[in-house]
């Protein structure tokens, strides 16, 4: 399934009180979100507090989301008013700098990059098992891959993890062509 016809699915349950779908919603977008406040080097506190008004702001305007391709786009801009707004409030030690008047909206190379990368993430999730957690320790983790760790953690010969690495490649790729990626250009494609 296209992943805006399932976010499409997700806010329509939402809207008739389906809280299992809420919380689908808000885990499916929580890292995406919560990566602005921290990037912008806001605490655990701030961070939180702004993870909570966007969706908080999600939730009161969910009923006029109408362009469904373009919520991790809102999410983001949202993010980032909010981080503005906690950083000014704040004015600590964790508060974003007394230089910055305004954060504005994100660029729209940082939208594209952002929804493609709440893609892989769900290309990951719907992957699952060992091959979802083999790409995220080689190329998700931080630091560079330790093999001999994975082999270990994932009881598989280290030998076998790059001929594993490129069959788990090849059914990510089917997955992230269902979800709309354009596997040529690596671009999101939306489907009618």
């Amino acid at each position: 399934m296209h992943s805006n016809v399932e976010d499409q699915v997700l806010i329509e349950r939402c809207l008739r009180g389906d809280q299992r779908s809420w919380d689908e919603l808000v885990e499916r977008y929580e890292r995406l979100v919560y990566s602005v406040p921290r990037r912008f080097g806001l605490g655990e506190t701030d961070a939180a507090d702004v993870f909570q008004q966007v969706f908080i702001n999600l939730f009161r305007h969910l009923e006029s989301v109408r362009e469904v391709e373009r919520l991790a786009g809102w999410l983001l801009t949202t993010a980032q008013r909010e981080t503005w707004r906690v950083g000014r409030r704040r004015r600590s030690d964790h508060a974003l700098p007394h230089d910055v008047v305004d954060l504005g909206g994100p660029s729209e190379t940082d939208i594209v990059r952002a929804e493609r990368q709440q893609l892989v993430r769900r290309g990951l999730a719907q992957l699952g098992g060992r091959c979802e957690k083999l790409l995220t320790a080689l190329f998700l983790a931080s630091g560079a891959p330790n093999y001999e760790a994975i082999a270990a953690e994932l009881d598989m010969k280290v030998g076998s993890i790059g001929p594993t690495r490129a069959r788990c490649f090849e059914k990510l790729e089917r997955i992230l062509v269902d979800l709309g990626v354009d596997a040529e250009a690596g671009a999101h494609t939306p489907v009618d």
